[in-house]
């Protein structure tokens, strides 16, 4: 009897311990899981994707919430716009966290939330829009479109609008709360007081408690590694050095004999550029297809179609469409673009005084001339009596080709323009062993 007992005990603790992760799995469905996103350093599109998979993910789940645990010193307007979006449009309510600060886009970020909650010493706002690599004050559409987005995003959780719209402009004024000439930025406390905030926490722990989710679950989630790249590359400092070393480095190849470094790391660079771009949602496969198309119309324009013309221009336009179609934005591209030229003439330039400096040029390119003095003779042919004749072109003379007269071969060359094959020629003049060719 005992053994019996003992083997109903182990066969009922065995379907214990497999129906445990169903019983996990089903109150997971159920909703009893939080997720709880880390928002920390800059606001960029690789974060904007981020926060938009935990969303997702809590959505498909039925988790009960999302937590943004933000302190961040704010970013771009177009990732922080994106993300308002996201928690806009979420099915699951948005809790934003306030561990630290929340500056800047952040503070947007923040006002479309459903709940705030701060720690003690934490503040928010100081929502400014800054522009450029010096951080000059936004032109008055920009600053007249961001205010507007700041004010809707308190106006859709029933947050205090001009609290909202002071943050962002310096000549709001508030009575004992703002000061001349400087966006509003308030503390734990304040936020509360104004009904910016909803309460506050000191951890973790205490905020799922007051919001009634003590019993929950929390999946802390974490970058993947494509979105850490995707933030790396998308970031305004990084971008324009990737650019500048892919065009820098395909630039120096041209002008060397075969595929070595330079052609490698160029192509590196501009793989992790529009890589990663793509990967942080900015573009598709059309930015990648545009720049090699450029590329290709630059490549037959300077080997294959003699001159400048269309092909060139082309390929220039292309090349600099497709990082407008990569780049955040306009003006990121711009200053990518200058960024990228400016650099790679400098590259070019040092890269061949550095050649010259360690006598690279002499392995490259054959220095030695062969003087009559030293016994080199050439077979010399009297051409004269070609001038005035026809012929008909054995090649395509890109000036230069070759072309039968009579019973005789010879190497002619155009006066600059292209004449394709089997096209009667007739030889203008006769220079030493160039014999120079017009089209009839």
């Amino acid at each position: 009897m005992r053994r019996v007992l003992s083997l109903v005990l182990l066969i009922l603790g065995f379907l214990t311990g497999i129906m445990n992760p169903m019983l996990t799995e089903q109150a997971a469905a159920a909703g009893e899981v939080v997720y709880v996103v880390p928002f920390t350093e800059f606001i960029d599109q690789g974060l904007a994707g981020f926060v938009k998979r935990g969303i997702d993910q809590a959505e498909k789940n039925g988790a009960r919430a999302v937590i943004l645990e933000m302190d961040t010193p704010g970013g771009l307007i177009d990732s922080a716009s994106q993300i308002k979006k996201s928690i806009l449009e979420s099915r699951v309510p948005v809790i934003t966290f306030i561990k630290n600060h929340a500056y800047s886009a952040g503070s947007l970020i923040a006002l479309a939330s459903d709940k705030i909650v701060m720690v003690p010493g934490s503040d928010i706002g100081a929502a400014e829009p800054r522009i450029g690599a010096d951080m000059q004050k936004a032109d008055p559409k920009t600053m007249a479109a961001w205010r507007s987005e700041m004010e809707s995003a308190a106006e859709a959780n029933g947050r205090n609008t001009e609290v909202a719209v002071a943050m962002v402009d310096p000549n709001m004024t508030i009575k004992g709360l703002t000061q001349p000439g400087r966006p509003l930025s308030i503390t734990a406390q304040k936020a509360v007081d104004l009904g910016v905030a909803d309460f506050i926490a000191r951890d973790r722990a205490e905020l799922l408690t007051r919001l009634g989710y003590g019993n929950a679950r929390v999946e802390e989630l974490a970058p993947g590694p494509a979105e850490v790249l995707a933030r790396l590359v998308t970031n305004p400092f990084v971008s324009p050095l990737l650019l500048l070393v892919g065009l820098a480095g395909l630039l120096l190849e041209a002008f060397t004999v075969g595929f070595g470094v330079a052609g490698i790391t160029g192509l590196l660079a501009l793989g992790l550029f529009f890589g990663g771009h793509m990967l942080a949602g900015f573009t598709g496969w059309e930015a990648v297809l545009v720049f090699l198309l450029g590329i290709i119309a630059l490549v037959l324009e300077i080997f294959i179609i003699p001159g400048f013309g269309v092909a060139g221009i082309a390929g220039i336009a292309l090349v600099v469409w497709s990082i407008f179609l990569a780049s955040v934005s306009s003006t990121q591209a711009i200053i990518s673009l200058v960024v990228a030229l400016v650099g790679s003439i400098v590259a070019l330039a040092l890269g061949i005084k550095l050649i010259g400096s360690r006598n690279l040029w002499n392995r490259l390119v054959l220095g030695e001339k062969q003087q009559n003095q030293a016994g080199y003779t050439s077979h010399r042919r009297d051409l004269q009596q070609f001038v005035g004749q026809n012929g008909i072109t054995l090649t395509p003379l890109r000036p230069a080709g070759t072309a039968q007269f009579g019973s005789q071969r010879l190497d002619v060359v155009t006066e600059g323009g292209f004449i394709p094959a089997n096209t009667t020629v007739e030889v203008l003049a006769v220079e030493g062993t160039r014999v120079i060719v017009r089209q009839v």
